[in-house]
């Protein structure tokens, strides 16, 4: 058996390019085929991949290679994973070839550790499940459903739809937020700069003449007096408190009144509301098609729905549910979620169609969520303009008033 690089096209268009293994060109071929794929080019690669103690120096001869752990690396392992034991690539086999070719030197390593876990007996389940700050209870629920129904190919791919619609979803989001975050940063780092460097030489030039200078103006001297005498300590205290914020965040400490904050402020709220809303309508529609119970579904939702108020009250609903009580009742229970959850699950209760629904209500908030993003830019982006034009316009009056001062007792 040998690995084999190929590239082809779909009947779309799309390109693919993939690393299989097979016993001979011939076979690659014919498997392409079979795939109604286009062949452009066929490779065998080098024996030297399949070396395990050189793997830790592929990232110098292959280009795009990176140490973090980013979530498309995670689609491209649950994707290439689908398509490997889909051709009846053994599990082993399947982790070896996705870890040679993988971007992520940390996924890579992960997957070297996955892949000895299975060699000695585990479950690739059991084996994801040790690094939870790299595989999500999603992974976890899915492959152990994908596991006992012995078609782990089938929930992968659902799993790799998933990862893909939701890179894509937060990409448009990023994207929209690209232009107001660097309008923003320019403003500070240009009022900044100007309160460092500019404000200090109109003040030596003011007092050189004995004038006494309006309140504004006096104002802003003083405050770049301030910057200037204190520049290291706002530097240290602004990073110390970035710093601190990541720690308190990363130790969980005071979250739940952050949480809680959140979801009570007026603007805040709804924004946050609707992502806890997408997040959890699109996880119980990934998780019951693949065939996850309805219990195990909500509590993977708890732990990943990354608020500890609506965390808490999914367990709750969680425990009723696991007692007999239906998921339409206890949903209309909790305040917060609105009456179209409650009630697109009391349908899918009645049509037996509960993931097709959770479906068209994770589009549903999708939209909504794009739209009330990009309405709120829309407002920001004036806003923030507005803003900055009048901290400019201040500083401008603040500066002319003197020299206003000054012109007129030079005409006397």
């Amino acid at each position: 058996m040998a690995l084999y690089k190929y590239i082809a096209k779909t009947r779309t268009g799309r390109t693919v390019k993939e690393v299989i293994d097979a016993g001979s060109k011939e076979e690659v071929v014919s498997r392409l085929k079979a795939k109604d794929l286009y062949i452009i080019s066929i490779n065998e690669l080098g024996k030297e991949k399949k070396v395990r103690s050189f793997r830790r120096f592929l990232f110098l001869s292959k280009r795009g290679k990176h140490n973090k752990i980013k979530p498309l690396d995670m689609c491209y392992f649950a994707r290439n994973l689908t398509i490997t034991l889909s051709a009846g690539v053994p599990l082993l086999r399947s982790i070896e070839i996705i870890s040679l070719q993988i971007e992520s030197i940390g996924l890579a390593n992960i997957l070297n550790k996955v892949e000895e876990d299975i060699k000695r007996g585990f479950s690739l389940s059991e084996s994801v499940e040790k690094y939870p700050y790299v595989f999500s209870p999603l992974w976890k629920g899915i492959i152990e459903v994908g596991e006992a129904s012995g078609n782990l190919p089938f929930v992968l791919e659902k799993l790799a739809d998933y990862l893909e619609m939701r890179i894509e979803f937060e990409r448009k989001i990023k994207s929209a937020l690209i232009y107001p975050g660097m309008v923003s940063s320019f403003g500070v780092i240009a009022v900044g700069v100007f309160f460092k460097f500019i404000l200090p030489r109109f003040t030596q030039i003011f007092n050189q003449f004995d004038i006494k200078l309006p309140l504004i103006t006096q104002i802003l001297f003083n405050i770049s007096q301030f910057v200037n005498k204190y520049f290291i300590f706002l530097i240290i205290v602004f990073i110390g408190g970035i710093a601190g914020v990541m720690y308190l965040k990363k130790k969980g400490i005071g979250r739940g009144f952050i949480d809680r904050l959140k979801l009570g402020l007026p603007l805040l709220s709804d924004f946050t509301l609707l992502v806890a809303l997408e997040r959890f309508s699109s996880t119980m529609y990934i998780l019951l098609e693949s065939g996850v119970p309805i219990v195990y579904t909500l509590e993977v939702i708890a732990k990943s729905i990354d608020n500890i108020v609506l965390e808490g009250a999914i367990d709750l609903m969680k425990d009723d549910v696991k007692k007999g009580k239906n998921l339409s009742s206890e949903l209309s229970k909790i305040d917060i979620f609105p009456p179209l959850i409650s009630e697109i699950a009391r349908i899918g209760e009645e049509t037996g169609n509960m993931p097709e629904m959770f479906k068209k209500l994770s589009e549903h908030y999708q939209k909504e969520l794009t739209t009330k993003m990009e309405r709120m830019i829309a407002i920001f982006e004036p806003a923030i303009i507005f803003l900055l034009g009048g901290i400019i316009g201040t500083i401008v009056i603040a500066l002319f008033m003197p020299i206003f001062q000054l012109a007129t007792l030079g005409n006397k």
